[in-house]
């Protein structure tokens, strides 16, 4: 059994932010144009640019022109302004799981109200590792938050990693999970620790991009032994590629 994921991320959709219109255009017909479809969308937050209504509205309409499955996580700007309730009344739960086939997502809501920062805290660290300690290594484990676990290069001052992220760090190695899809940062990045894939997403079309990086968005193909990251700008020209092995963590 195998999964592709789009994965993106920092949207920051805004009728007065930083959003580029013309970027999230580009990556729609992008999109359209994929030879391979995704089997499901992950958005690792920042889905609006200041937590309003009007924000949340417009991306409402924006991402439904994506006709595929989409699970959405929470980004420290979709909590500003009160804007975790509109999260919840626009995009659902914000800490949830999902399942499809024998890959379990965890979705997990990171930020804190009107704060850059993120955590976890100890709820969610306990929930985490329940969960995962009853699963066991019967599925691929999929866990998703906004904030960056460590820190990300050309990303300038690591002032927002998660203020648990050593806790979260051994809770994820010691239970094997597989992948952790994150953003916040802006920058394409991935890194193998132990058995664990960490993968940041670009900004889709945030005007804040950093250096050349320009807004992009990751396509990650899973497959019985093997996880490939593809790094796709918005207007279609391939990034950087990268393949990790797993440990034959499971058999499909």
């Amino acid at each position: 059994m195998r999964l592709r994921i789009m994965h993106i991320s920092d949207t920051h959709i805004s009728d007065f932010g930083q959003f580029n219109e013309k970027a999230f255009n580009n990556f729609l017909e992008t999109v359209d144009k994929l030879d391979k479809k995704p089997d499901i969308i992950i958005h690792s937050g920042d889905v609006v640019d200041n937590g309003v209504l009007s924000e949340y509205e417009l991306a409402k309409d924006y991402l439904k022109s994506l006709n595929f499955k989409m699970l959405v996580c929470p980004g420290n700007h979709d909590d500003r302004n009160g804007g975790g309730a509109l999260f919840a009344e626009f995009f659902g739960p914000s800490d949830f799981e999902y399942e499809t086939g024998k890959f379990k997502i965890f979705i997990m809501n990171s930020p804190q109200p009107d704060r850059d920062e993120g955590r976890l805290g100890r709820r969610r660290q306990f929930y985490l590792q329940q969960r995962l300690s009853e699963i066991g290594d019967s599925y691929f484990k999929i866990i998703v938050f906004h904030h960056h676990l460590i820190p990300v290069p050309y990303s300038g001052r690591e002032v927002n990693v998660l203020e648990d992220a050593g806790d979260v760090l051994d809770l994820v190695l010691r239970n094997n999970v597989n992948l952790v899809l994150m953003g916040h940062r802006h920058v394409p990045w991935s890194i193998k620790i132990n058995n664990t894939i960490l993968v940041n997403a670009g900004t889709i079309s945030c005007l804040r991009t950093r250096g050349r990086f320009g807004n992009s968005f990751n396509i990650i193909e899973i497959d019985e032994e093997n996880i490939y990251i593809e790094e796709i700008k918005v207007n279609g020209e391939k990034g950087k590629q990268i393949g990790y092995k797993t440990k034959s963590i499971l058999k499909f």
